[in-house]
């Protein structure tokens, strides 16, 4: 499944070390504080245990998932942080 993720995390060590851990599940940053990608079942039951463990009281993760008719219809506007199209599927950018 595609899976987005987005968070506001005050504290910099925790934001760091979640930005660390979901580049290690193979998710890729596609702004400061989203990352996008395709993950499984077991790696999200990964995710949000890594986020959980992340987050404290004033902070928040959404993570989103995503079908793959929704998936192509991503559009960036803008010069991407990184190439979503390697990703799989088709982004459009605008």
């Amino acid at each position: 499944m595609k899976v987005l993720v987005i968070y506001d995390i005050s504290n910099d060590n925790d934001r760091n070390r979640l930005a660390e851990d979901l580049k290690k599940l193979g998710l890729t940053r596609i702004q400061r504080s989203a990352f996008i990608g395709s993950i499984d079942g077991s790696r999200l039951k990964d995710l949000m245990r890594v986020c959980k463990l992340r987050t404290k009281d004033s902070d928040v993760v959404h993570i989103v998932q995503l079908c793959n008719y929704d998936w192509r219809k991503i559009s960036v506007i803008g010069k991407p942080w990184s190439d979503l199209n390697s990703l799989g599927g088709d982004v459009v950018f605008v």
